[in-house]
């Protein structure tokens, strides 16, 4: 079925007039090599996924492929003249746009030298995308061309893009009936172990906050007085940890702790203190 997919100006388009392949070229790769690293880029792109949340995260698919598949059309008439008729099957243009938030949104957590040339960690992923560029060349560079060029537009905000989101009825249709079918159970954690870890996070970072932490947290317990606090779910402790790869599960607790819960103040927690570790390293030993 693999030659069903893929997008081909001539004939496919123009003389038989398969306009259905504007869609299908989105749903699959032709090539287990694509497959393999598009599925690496996907695991570690969820991340993208739970700074939008499912609302804004679906819009920003369906936006993507969208502006993917006008930018596509445009490739396949203006490459014509060099040679460049067809574009591989497969979701090329959401991957790199989801690779392009990535670039703009996800901090760097720390950064290497090979050779004199300073890298980040954020470098992996950029490998593993041109990979995937390099499997079906030159078609495939085109096509993640298109995906970062959408992931452009679609941060810029250019005719609302990223405000717009699907009807109240699309999203209770899909909440009643595609929900139950791809959802599963979250896993039962012990409510011992979390008041544990977050006793021993608390205890360990209590004696080296710095002033402004301690005001700050100072503040969130005088607001949030007559209320029962909540202790942090297992998603937002995901979530931190998807963000920032190099904190523990304790200082993901310890910073929703500090924030009331809150994910914009304890990702601007943990960004503080990554960026205080990184300014004052420690000293090397006697």
């Amino acid at each position: 079925m693999k030659t069903d997919f893929h997008l081909q100006l001539v004939p496919h388009l123009t003389t038989h007039h398969q306009f259905w392949r504007l869609i299908a070229s989105h749903f699959a790769f032709s090539t287990s090599t694509e497959v393999f690293f598009a599925g690496l880029l996907l695991y570690h792109l969820r991340a993208i996924e739970r700074l939008f949340g499912p609302a804004k995260y679906i819009s920003f698919l369906f936006v993507s492929g969208v502006i993917c598949t006008l930018l596509n059309i445009a490739v396949l008439v203006t490459g014509s003249t060099i040679g460049l008729n067809v574009l591989p099957a497969g979701p090329y243009g959401i991957i790199f746009s989801a690779l392009y938030q990535f670039y703009r949104l996800v901090p760097m957590i720390y950064e290497f030298k090979v050779f004199g040339v300073a890298f980040s960690n954020k470098v992996y992923m950029y490998l593993i995308g041109l990979q995937l560029i390099a499997s079906n060349l030159p078609g495939s560079a085109a096509a993640a061309i298109c995906g970062l060029l959408a992931g452009a537009i679609y941060r810029s905000d250019f005719a609302g893009t990223r405000r717009w989101r699907f009807p109240g009825f699309m999203v209770r249709f899909a909440d009643r009936l595609l929900v139950p079918l791809f959802s599963s159970a979250p896993a039962v954690r012990s409510t011992a172990t979390t008041l544990d870890s977050q006793s021993q996070a608390r205890a360990t970072t209590t004696s080296d906050r710095r002033p402004a932490e301690t005001v700050r947290e100072y503040f969130d317990v005088l607001s949030s007085q007559g209320r029962t606090p909540q202790a942090p779910t297992e998603d937002q402790i995901s979530t931190l940890q998807a963000i920032f790869p190099s904190a523990t599960q304790e200082q993901a607790v310890e910073a929703l702790n500090s924030a009331n819960n809150n994910m914009d103040a304890a990702v601007q927690l943990l960004l503080d203190s990554t960026a205080a570790t990184a300014n004052n390293p420690p000293a090397p030993a006697s």
